[in-house]
């Protein structure tokens, strides 16, 4: 199960009606490249700190506010239920007026902004949808869901209506949730763990389904080069599917699709994979270029996990490990640097680290997080608590491709998902809860300085946010979304639902 811990992070956003209420109607607002009287209109102005705007001084640190709320569907008893929170699937249309929305109830709507009107919405799966993109023009949305079929959807972005569909489940098998709707039912089933659209307009639809037959383990997970017409152009493995895991891929538009690789299936894993390891793969066929493997961090850990800290730059590559170690990789695998930023360390006779759990690259070098302080498992008691925090806990980390360091940046906010600007100034970094740590205060996203890691500005929220916040094309807006939240006293609090911050 420990695959999906992470899935069950707490998210929820501020909820209720579209427009973002406003007590400050006469107060002039310093955005990012603009300023707004209220809640009135944005105007462009290319301010500075210190530029004197209509009378009003502009601050060091611009403000990041609230302009649409898009409530979803009522998930409140999730959280009654201790069932993991909700995540939301989010993509801005190439020209940054519309968002697409995909909830895990089967819902997706499209919204304009800033307006925050509804352009059209569709009831679609029979399970959650876990991944929407845009055609290059617009004018397709594609959808992958997480369900018995594990449909792959080409959608009319205008209207929702079917242009073509691809059932994964024919190469990933079914399953059914599991009759009693337990914590992690729906993760059991098979389901499109990626949709990254090229330049030319083809796809890499990546896929996977872990599941129990008769109390026994099983994996499949295969890789597909779609076409815009959902032709098949190329499939990893070309045989048929993998007995493993392959999750959430990334994707150099140069030439390669970098894929972590990882196994919960009983029985002996496939000679032909890096289990614990990468493979990467020629885009243009899905052949195999080189793999690596990494041997687990002794005696902590008896075997490596990745989750979302895979990526692929133009000539290297990078993977951040769950034991808090992370490599920097040349172009056919080597070893360019071996870092070390949250491996265990003892304190109180307790060891306590901090996993590498995101990151993201461009030709500049590597963002990647360290988040929450863990003892590792198997290496105390199951209910003790880190004694200390982690010195490199809930960290941004900026490093060349070389591997060595550019800055660190230590943040109040428990971080998780982070987002390059589509002109690689800006990190967009979730800011979501903290385990047994109930201030509410510490919410939302956090805007960073690429180059430097001073912060622009923070984009509060009422609760957690899910770690899957997106950038619009010119990079000045930014959607969040979150789910309703347990809190201290074992109430529930938040609401399912996106917010979209200027």
């Amino acid at each position: 199960m420990r695959l999906y811990r992470y899935i069950s992070v707490l998210v929820a956003v501020l909820g209720g009606c579209r427009s973002a209420p406003d007590s400050t109607a006469s107060t002039l607002h310093f955005l990012r490249g603009a300023v707004q009287t209220g809640s009135g209109p944005l105007r462009q102005v290319a301010w500075k700190p210190g530029d004197v705007v209509d009378g009003a001084t502009a601050p060091l640190v611009a403000e990041c506010r609230a302009q649409v709320q898009v409530a979803l569907e009522d998930r409140r008893s999730d959280a009654e239920q201790g069932v993991p929170p909700a995540g939301v699937a989010l993509q801005f249309a190439p020209d940054g007026r519309r968002l697409a929305i995909g909830t895990v109830g089967g819902r997706v709507e499209v919204v304009s902004v800033p307006g925050g009107d509804v352009v059209a919405t569709r009831e679609l799966a029979e399970g959650a949808v876990a991944q929407v993109a845009f055609s290059p023009d617009g004018g397709t949305l594609y959808v992958g869901e997480q369900s018995p079929d594990a449909f792959v959807y080409a959608l009319d972005a205008g209207t929702l209506a079917d242009r073509w569909r691809r059932r994964l489940a024919d190469d990933l098998e079914t399953s059914a949730p599991p009759a009693d709707d337990t914590m992690y039912g729906r993760f059991s089933l098979p389901g499109a763990y990626a949709i990254r659209v090229l330049g030319d307009g083809s796809l890499i639809v990546a896929g996977a389904h872990g599941w129990n037959v008769d109390g026994v383990r099983r994996n499949r997970s295969r890789i597909w080069r779609l076409g815009p017409e959902g032709d098949v152009r190329a499939t990893f493995p070309a045989a048929g599917a993998a007995d493993a895991i392959f999750l959430f891929p990334s994707v150099d538009e140069g030439g390669d699709v970098l894929v972590g690789v990882s196994r919960s299936a009983e029985g002996p894993a496939p000679a032909d994979l890096p289990v614990g390891g990468l493979i990467d793969l020629a885009l243009a066929d899905l052949k195999p270029r080189w793999t690596r493997q990494f041997e687990p961090l002794k005696p902590y850990f008896k075997e490596v996990f990745f989750w979302e800290a895979v990526a692929r730059g133009p000539d290297f590559a990078f993977a951040g490990l769950g034991d808090g170690r992370a490599f920097v990789l040349d172009g056919a695998g080597g070893t360019r640097a071996e870092l070390e930023p949250g491996v265990p360390i003892v304190t109180a006779g307790v060891p306590i680290g901090v996993g590498v759990g995101f990151a993201t690259a461009s030709a500049a070098g590597v963002w990647y997080l360290t988040t929450a302080t863990n003892i590792p498992w198997g290496s105390a008691d199951p209910a003790a608590r880190p004694p200390e925090v982690h010195p490199a806990e809930n960290t941004v980390h900026a490093i060349r491709p070389d591997g060595t360091p550019r800055w660190d940046r230590s943040v109040r906010e428990a971080v998780g998902g982070v987002v390059l600007s589509p002109d690689g100034t800006t990190l967009l970094v979730g800011a979501g809860a903290r385990e047994a740590d109930y201030r509410t205060d510490l919410y939302g996203a956090v805007l960073l300085d690429a180059a430097t890691g001073a912060r622009i500005a923070t984009c509060s929220t009422a609760s957690p946010t899910y770690f899957r916040p997106v950038f619009s094309p010119d990079g000045r807006w930014v959607a969040v979304s979150g789910a309703p939240y347990k809190t201290a006293d074992g109430g529930v609090a938040g609401a399912y639902g996106v917010t979209v911050f200027r």
